[in-house]
């Protein structure tokens, strides 16, 4: 566990680390959202749920969630485009 620092930084110092933490949470989005696309195109290629779950931080279960929400969200993208 980290430990409460000594005394906190005033903006001027904090700025770099939000800067940071911004960029790296901007990649962890980025890269959730491709991994879950993939995990749609797993499933729909008939890759089974237990062994997307087996190579992903998914249980079966989330797996067929996130298939599920974009399968959706692919569809009423393409139902828009028409």
């Amino acid at each position: 566990m980290t430990g409460r620092p000594e005394k906190l930084l005033d903006d001027r110092d904090r700025q770099p680390w939000l800067r940071k933490l911004d960029r790296a949470a901007a990649a962890h989005e980025a890269s959730r959202r491709r991994l879950d696309e993939l995990i749609a195109d797993a499933r729909a290629a008939g890759v089974p749920l237990t062994a997307i779950a087996d190579h992903t931080p998914y249980s079966r279960e989330w797996a067929r969630r996130i298939a599920d929400q974009i399968d959706a969200a692919r569809a009423q993208a393409s139902s828009g485009d028409s």
